[in-house]
């Protein structure tokens, strides 16, 4: 944080819109604030302790292979016990599918105490399955045929925090935003981070132009929930030294 409190922090709680959306091009910022939100998940629940819920992750990793970070999303799965699948643009279609079964499943067997889910889509413009289906305006339908993956995830994003299971998305221009999104997806994500970018794409994402006005290594984070808008510093993409120690502390 900037002011003198606690750190900024978000909370995934079991009800509707409880999914955080990340926006900006500071490739390296969004990677930070995501992957010590997996970190600090993942520690509230450390594999063999008292509690059993135990957090699983499903990461669809956009990275550009020509990134210097790329890679980074594997090391966090490598450094932390729990059930972490990491995928990529060509895994959309099983992984959506897999969280989208497990959501009916709780669902049709109200099954409310099963360990939380969190699916992190990191850099959401390369996922072309995700994006809004051109048939979305369409009056024909065919009942045989099985859900597309953004209509699969339309519903995780809907239904799924009520059931503990949430997203955590990164896109890295508010144009990919709304390739994904629709308005009525967009009232899913209560909160929402923004790095710099136009008055025009603040005021879309945030109802503040405040986001034009950030220079690097700066944030805002705003709870819908709450009303509130806070600037933050985010944290820096974890090194190797430091998942050493997340990782003892979490086995």
């Amino acid at each position: 944080a900037e002011a003198i409190k606690d750190p900024t922090s978000v909370t995934f709680a079991r009800h509707a819109g409880s999914n955080l959306l990340v926006v900006g091009a500071w490739e390296e910022s969004a990677l930070g604030v995501l992957t010590n939100a997996v970190v600090a998940l993942a520690a509230q629940n450390p594999v063999g302790g008292t509690n059993s819920k135990q957090s699983q992750f499903y990461i669809l990793d956009g990275t550009r292979p020509e990134s210097p970070e790329a890679g980074t999303w594997q090391r966090i799965a490598d450094s932390l016990p729990h059930k972490i699948e990491v995928g990529g643009p060509r895994d959309t279609v099983r992984i959506i599918g897999e969280v989208a079964a497990e959501l009916a499943r709780r669902e049709s067997a109200t099954d409310e105490d099963a360990p939380p889910i969190y699916v992190v889509i990191f850099n959401g413009g390369r996922f072309r399955d995700l994006r809004r289906g051109e048939d979305d305006f369409s009056f024909s339908s065919d009942r045989d045929k099985a859900p597309s993956p953004d209509k699969q995830w339309a519903e995780i994003l809907r239904n799924g925090p009520a059931w503990g299971v949430h997203t955590l998305l990164w896109c890295d221009s508010y144009n990919n935003v709304t390739r994904m999104l629709d308005r009525v997806a967009m009232r899913e994500f209560e909160m929402r981070v923004a790095f710099q970018m136009s008055a025009a794409d603040s005021s879309s994402l945030l109802d503040n132009p405040a986001a034009t006005r950030l220079r690097q290594h700066r944030g805002l984070f705003a709870s819908e929930d709450l009303g509130t808008i806070e600037k933050f510093r985010p944290y820096g993409i974890p090194t190797g030294e430091w998942l050493e120690i997340v990782s003892k502390a979490t086995s």
